[in-house]
C-alpha cells in the first residue's frame, strides 16, 4: 500500500501556510475590530467592487453562497452593508457598503499588511519573486489540466475590473 509523504507535499505546504496566514489575520481583525473572518473579507471585497451579488462575494472569498446568508444578514443588521434588488435579475440582491464599513476599510487593510509583513519576515525579495513565478506556473499547469478534462476553470475574480475611483491600491 502506498502512502503520501506529507512532509514533502507542496500542496499541503501551500494550504497550511495560506490557512495560518488567514487565521493570523482573522485573530488580529477580531481583536481590533470585532470582525469575524467572513465579515472583514466581505468588506474588503466590497471595497474593491460594490454592487455585486452574494454569489460573487462568496466566489471571491472561497466559500459557498449559502454560507454567507447569515453573515450578510448580520452585517446588514449591524449597519455594515445594504442590499438592493438587482434590476437585471430581481431574484438577486446587490450588496453595497455603508459609511460604517467604508470607514474601517483603511484600518483593515493596514492590519492585513501588518500580518502580511509578519508572514514574509526573513524572506528575501528574490525568494518572493521566485515563489510568485512558481505559484503562477502551478496555476497555469493545473488550469490547463482542468481544461483538458473538459471542465471550466474558475474565473479570475480578483483581477476583474474594479471601481478605482478614490482608491489607493497597495501591494499585498
Amino acid at each position: 500500500m502506498k502512502t503520501l509523504d506529507l512532509k514533502e507535499s507542496i500542496g499541503l505546504m501551500l494550504k497550511t501556510s495560506a490557512k495560518t496566514w488567514e487565521r493570523s489575520a482573522d485573530i488580529e481583525l477580531r481583536e481590533r475590530f470585532g470582525l469575524t473572518g467572513a465579515k472583514w473579507k466581505i468588506i474588503v471585497v466590497l471595497s474593491l467592487k460594490e454592487g455585486i451579488t452574494q454569489k460573487h462575494i462568496a466566489d471571491m472569498i472561497f466559500v459557498e453562497a449559502p454560507t454567507l446568508v447569515p453573515v450578510i444578514d448580520r452585517m446588514e443588521k449591524d449597519g455594515y452593508l445594504t442590499r438592493k434588488s438587482d434590476p437585471g435579475d430581481r431574484r438577486n440582491n446587490l450588496i453595497f457598503m455603508t459609511k460604517k464599513s467604508k470607514d474601517i476599510v483603511d484600518p483593515i487593510i493596514d492590519c492585513v499588511l501588518e500580518i502580511r509583513n509578519m508572514g514574509l519576515n526573513k524572506i528575501s525579495k528574490k525568494d518572493m519573486e521566485v515563489a510568485k513565478r512558481v505559484l503562477e506556473q502551478i496555476t497555469i499547469n493545473t488550469e490547463e489540466f482542468i481544461q483538458q478534462k473538459g471542465e471550466k476553470t474558475d474565473p479570475d475574480l480578483w483581477n476583474a475590473p474594479q471601481n478605482k475611483a478614490d482608491k489607493t491600491f497597495v501591494k499585498l
